[in-house]
């Protein structure tokens, strides 16, 4: 019998996260013997002057990678001490959509698991769009988690 999904990846494409989207990923990954990837997307902090950037903004994107880099290393931790396979990647990016689309494809993702925390009216309308958005042009199975 061949695995229902090979390729399962987990994305945080909201600012604020619950660990709810990994802890599934996790568990599916596990019982699947699927490998699994997390990938942390976050819009790139845009400079304060629009042709360049300043010490400023480079230590600003400097801290957003730290960090990112830090949750990143934690999920590994997690994983790897529960016998999953994983793989890591972060993005900073003008686009979570694209970018998305693009590494599932690319990587032949089977299933995407995505976090949907309570967010703000604002929030919610555009992290719809870009979950909706993926959906259609990923074509690949969606799992969005609320808390």
């Amino acid at each position: 019998m061949s695995k229902i999904f090979k390729n399962i990846a987990v994305a945080i494409i909201t600012p604020t996260h619950t660990k709810k989207s990994f802890k599934v990923g996790l568990e599916l990954a596990k019982k699947m013997g699927s490998e699994l990837t997390v990938i942390e997307c976050m819009y790139k902090i845009q400079p304060k002057l629009y042709f360049f950037e300043t010490k400023s903004d480079k230590k600003a994107a400097q801290e957003q990678i730290s960090k990112l880099k830090a949750e990143l290393a934690n999920w590994k931790k997690i994983a790897l001490s529960q016998g999953v396979h994983i793989k890591t990647k972060f993005a900073l990016t003008d686009s979570i959509t694209h970018w998305v689309t693009d590494y599932i494809k690319a990587n032949d993702i089977d299933m995407l698991i995505v976090d949907y925390p309570k967010l703000s009216m604002v929030e919610m309308t555009l992290y719809d769009d870009i979950i909706n958005t993926i959906h259609h042009e990923s074509h690949c199975h969606l799992l969005t988690t609320k808390p």
